[in-house]
């Protein structure tokens, strides 16, 4: 599962060379809301030199400033090109689930102006 959080650059870890055919490929992701069903899709390069994984940085606003927070799912494909976001006739080579944090996790709120003493049987604790 991949996490990202709002707001961040993060590195993104996944396994697409594994099932590659093209020497060099672009990464098309196309990742989908599991409520909403709306895509979000954009393409990476891999920048890994490990033979066992590869790895893209992403800045996550550029893509999901105004997406709902929560899980999505996500295919990959490879590519030859750069700005292609269209996966029609593309080649899947891994799928997956993307959670989506929001910056700023919920707080709870706070009430420190109750009285937090009580009494009983006329004693007060």
């Amino acid at each position: 599962m991949i996490t990202l959080t709002k707001g961040a650059t993060q590195n993104i870890i996944y396994t697409a060379t594994e099932k590659a055919v093209l020497a060099n490929p672009y990464f098309l992701f196309v990742v989908t809301n599991q409520v909403k069903q709306n895509s979000v899709k954009f393409v990476v390069t891999n920048v890994s030199s490990s033979l066992r994984y590869d790895q893209s940085s992403i800045v996550v606003n550029d893509y999901f400033a105004g997406q709902d927070a929560g899980l999505w799912t996500y295919n990959i494909y490879e590519q030859a090109s750069s700005t292609n976001t269209d996966p029609a006739g593309l080649n899947m080579v891994e799928e997956g689930y993307l959670q989506l944090n929001e910056s700023d996790p919920l707080q709870p709120d706070i009430y420190a102006g109750q009285n937090t003493g009580f009494k009983t049987y006329n004693q007060s604790l």
